[in-house]
């Protein structure tokens, strides 16, 4: 297929195109202007999505089918998260229409959940809007392409994963590591709760297969890792890696999310981003139970790669990611 990637150059894509490349499709890299690039053998468009008079429709012309990544991830303002989750992928879609372009892959989060501890969440459980920009955008984002769906304009497959890691993640395992070289690492929680992460390769390896099913189109998936350790074990196992006597301890979630609320109001005042926000909190302070039995049952998709493996991976790339 000839693929059109929005977000090509983040984490996620520079993975995805990767992949692609290897499976023998033709890639479209969408960067934005002045994108440094980093890509070989692969045609490169630049376009801002947040630009209202951004013409899409033409580069889509001749294309098999559009994978969405673009988006504002983790902690981000409202503003910033309606322009590129919702407006961003308003404009794709319609560009998608415009040119023809019927199949669709997007890239949501398991953050349309809500957050809800101790409930196994599949993909029929109902989206649940919390206040969190990232996570409600993300509804939205879901909402607006459904309806294209349903006007027989798309053939739609919505991926949901947890939290993305791997060698070059600028954001989690950059972040965690950090913490952990520190030798104090102050955590959410009580490090019972099993780390919500899946390898950035593995994510890709999906998108991939379900860019290429025909059982695909209409569905959803959840993706995430079953088989990873807790925090706790996590944060331990990386001490040792990195040869760290770490002074761990854990405060309840309510106080850490309270102190992750005074941390983004002071961030407001200096205009640096909070040490800490209730987004991080939320996704590592509490359990979660994700069910991604779909996506292997149709689409033979088990995670090859395991936590410490992958967390010993970005430690020894860790350079990639500054």
């Amino acid at each position: 297929m000839r693929v059109f990637i929005t977000g090509a150059g983040g984490f996620i894509g520079r993975s995805l195109v990767k992949r692609l490349q290897a499976e023998g499709h033709r890639v479209t890299a969408l960067l934005m202007p002045g994108e440094r690039e980093m890509f070989s053998e692969i045609e490169i468009a630049r376009r801002d999505l947040t630009e209202t008079e951004s013409d899409l429709a033409g580069l889509l012309e001749g294309h098999d089918a559009v994978v969405h990544l673009a988006g504002a991830v983790g902690f981000q303002s409202w503003e910033a998260c309606r322009s590129i989750n919702v407006e961003g992928t308003r404009r794709v879609a319609a560009a998608a229409v415009a040119a023809g372009v019927r199949r669709f892959l997007h890239m949501s989060s398991v953050s349309v959940y809500g957050r809800v501890p101790n409930v196994p969440l599949t993909e029929e459980s109902p989206l649940r809007a919390i206040g969190d920009p990232y996570g409600d955008t993300k509804i939205q984002a879901e909402i607006l392409l459904r309806e294209r769906e349903a006007a027989g304009e798309l053939e739609l497959t919505v991926l949901r994963p947890t939290v993305v890691y791997g060698r070059g993640d600028r954001k989690f395992a950059l972040n965690l590591l950090g913490l952990v070289r520190s030798g104090r690492a102050v955590l959410p929680g009580d490090g019972r709760n099993r780390v919500d992460l899946v390898h950035v390769d593995d994510l890709a390896e999906l998108a991939t297969a379900a860019l290429a099913s025909r059982a695909a189109i209409g569905r959803s998936y959840n993706v995430a890792n079953p088989d990873n350790p807790s925090l706790g074990e996590l944060v331990r196992e990386l001490a040792r890696l990195m040869g760290v006597e770490l002074e761990l301890r854990y405060i309840p979630f309510p106080i850490a999310f309270a102190a992750a609320f005074l941390a983004e109001q002071a961030a407001r005042l200096t205009g640096r981003a909070p040490r800490l926000s209730r987004y991080s909190v939320r996704v590592i302070g509490r359990s979660y139970f994700y069910i991604a039995d779909r996506a292997m049952k149709e689409l033979a998709f088990k995670p090859r790669i395991g936590l410490f493996e992958g967390m010993k991976d970005a430690l020894e790339h860790e350079t990639d990611a500054l």
